[in-house]
């Protein structure tokens, strides 16, 4: 496993990437605060599943830890969550996911790849999206 360190201007960054079980995990996280060291409150987390990515952002420290916990292998490592129309930070695609979870397991019928919820919209996977 390999850690590099991102700089962003004025504010740190932290990004660390593992593959598991054919999905890739990226979280790049920016600090907020007034200082540049403050601790972050956002990060975006690229998911890789088979050849396509997508990007979701998280927002408050509990959900970037489930992340983290997840990247490092944790039990609840599959991103699950709602499929909202309009890219946000999910560039290159036409919708993004809102009410984002980590869960151990899902059911199939919310599984696929990135393009699989392109082509089907809010309807792929009764509205919710876990790769």
């Amino acid at each position: 496993m390999t850690t590099m360190t991102h700089r962003v201007p004025t504010r740190p960054a932290w990004r660390r990437n593992l593959s598991v079980a054919g999905l890739c995990v990226s979280i790049l996280a920016a600090g907020s605060g007034d200082s540049p060291t403050s601790p972050s409150d956002t990060a975006v987390v690229t998911f890789g599943v088979a050849s396509e990515i997508f990007r979701v952002q998280l927002v408050g420290g509990r959900l970037i830890e489930a992340a983290r916990a997840a990247q490092a292998g944790g039990s609840a490592r599959i991103p699950i969550g709602r499929i909202v129309l309009g890219a946000g930070v999910n560039t290159g695609w036409s919708w993004h996911l809102e009410d984002v979870e980590f869960a151990e397991a899902t059911i199939e019928l919310c599984d696929g790849r990135p393009s699989d919820v392109e082509r089907q919209g809010t309807q792929f996977g009764g509205g919710r999206f876990c790769p």
